[in-house]
């Protein structure tokens, strides 16, 4: 069994085009769960979780009607308004009635400000995310936000966050060391998790594998342990680098050469615990 924690659905109708260049031309388009159903079928992933990808309402709508009878989809990590308290207040009681709500995401990387999460006026809102028991997914992309993560734990410790991609690692640079001692400061707070995803993208173009991948899941095994580690596709985005089967086959023979008896953890129970799967 395995749990496939990170991946989207999109109407390229919500989707800022500002955000598509020619270097998107492989996902410029609808992806939908028959897209993807028969692939994770053919990886052996049993559930899966599907994750927000436009700042708007009306894209939380689309993806909790694309997956309202899916079984195989066991949780929405949704959008919602994080800078004004009234309008999350209103929008997180509508969205208690979706029983696959897990969580919130807000795109932090595509925000002029990189410390955006940190401002004041978002504070309040991420308050009440932790009380309506939902998690905070942070699509940190080293240099930028890693290092907010210690002091976001440290003002909500009672709100579990969940550092996607594992911040965008340098794979293959000077930088991985910097951007490793960020990751450990944000594994020291034992509401961070970190889900090894999304590697791909900052891998070698055309030509990866699973050795290309395993000295940042190395880093962060040793950081977070299977227990706060889970894995995800981020398909479609996967397909700029690679294929949905080729991104699973590497991450997860990567997790099993580093973590060993402990890839089952990190490949099904963490996610199906975080996410209140049934797997």
């Amino acid at each position: 069994m395995a749990v496939d924690a990170h991946h989207h659905f999109w109407n390229p109708d919500r989707i800022p085009q500002s955000w598509m260049t020619d270097e998107h031309v492989a996902i410029d388009r609808a992806f939908e769960p028959a897209d993807l159903e028969l692939l994770v079928r053919e990886a052996g992933v049993d559930r899966t979780v599907v994750v927000q990808s436009a700042p708007r309402d009306d894209d939380t709508d689309y993806m909790f009607e694309l997956v309202a009878d899916l079984d195989w989809i066991g949780g929405v990590v949704a959008w919602c308004r994080l800078d004004d308290l009234d309008v999350a207040r209103s929008r997180l009681a509508e969205l208690d009635s979706r029983p696959k709500l897990r969580g919130i995401r807000h795109l932090i990387h595509q925000e002029p400000d990189p410390h955006w999460i940190l401002r004041p006026d978002v504070q309040p809102a991420l308050e009440l995310v932790a009380e309506h028991n939902l998690l905070l997914e942070l699509p940190a992309v080293y240099p930028d936000h890693l290092d907010d993560v210690p002091e976001l734990a440290r003002r909500h410790p009672g709100l579990t966050l969940v550092l996607d991609h594992l911040g965008k690692p340098p794979l293959g640079t000077a930088q991985m060391t910097p951007w490793e001692e960020l990751l450990r400061a944000a594994a020291q707070h034992r509401n961070v998790y970190a889900k090894i995803s999304g590697l791909n993208t900052v891998a070698p173009a055309g030509s990866w594998g699973a050795a290309d991948l395993e000295p940042a899941i190395e880093a962060a095994f040793d950081a977070f342990g299977a227990e706060r580690l889970l894995c995800g596709s981020d398909w479609p985005v996967a397909l700029l680098n690679g294929t949905y089967e080729q991104v699973w086959r590497e991450t997860t023979a990567a997790v099993d050469r580093v973590a060993g008896p402990a890839a089952e953890q990190i490949l099904t129970r963490t996610a199906a615990t975080l996410y209140r799967l049934h797997v």
